[in-house]
């Protein structure tokens, strides 16, 4: 079993890797474990909002991104019957954020932006193929079992552990938790 101080983060989309980074700027070390082989290329959420968009230029990674996006200065809601129902101008908040615009962007260009930024970093580790199948707390930390591509399952020790491994979380599962939503 590894064993440290470090925090353990389920999932390597934008939340478990904007968690990593925020962390890291604190010296804290992380582990990554995403089941996948890679990070994922799907497509899935397209839009950031502007208090993401100042939380990720906190990081330093808004920069990157906006430059692969598109940007929205309103946005609309509209009925089929009636037209456009409502209208917001993101101009109206400029002075409470410096990004008054929703940006498109595909979600997977963020986590390519954040892992590419972060690997250099010491304190960052990332393992690819490792699914999270239990997790038990004590007074002390956590120790997830971490199972790899080829079945092997292995414990790892950790200070914390964040889940943000998705909807259908294996971490969620290890604690009992139920998810009261839909994606």
């Amino acid at each position: 079993m590894t064993s440290d101080n470090r925090v353990l983060i389920a999932g390597a989309g934008p939340v478990g890797l904007a968690a990593a980074a925020a962390l890291l700027r604190r010296n804290v070390r992380v582990t990554v474990f995403e089941a996948s082989a890679s990070l994922s290329e799907e497509s899935r959420a397209s839009t950031f909002h502007p208090s993401t968009l100042d939380f990720l230029d906190e990081l330093g990674f808004a920069g990157d991104l906006i430059a692969q996006g598109l940007k929205a200065p309103g946005l609309q809601y509209r009925s089929r019957r009636d037209g456009v129902l409502a209208r917001f101008d993101f101009g109206l908040i400029h002075d409470i954020t410096h990004h008054p615009y929703r940006l498109q962007a595909e979600q997977f260009k963020l986590t390519r932006i954040i892992h590419t930024k972060l690997s250099g970093d010491p304190n960052y580790q990332i393992e690819f193929g490792r699914r999270l199948r239990g997790v038990t707390q004590d007074a002390n930390g956590v120790t997830v079992q971490v199972q790899s591509t080829d079945g092997a399952v292995e414990e790892c020790r950790g200070s914390w552990l964040i889940g943000a491994d998705g909807a259908r979380s294996e971490v969620r599962s290890a604690l009992a938790m139920q998810f009261e939503g839909f994606t």
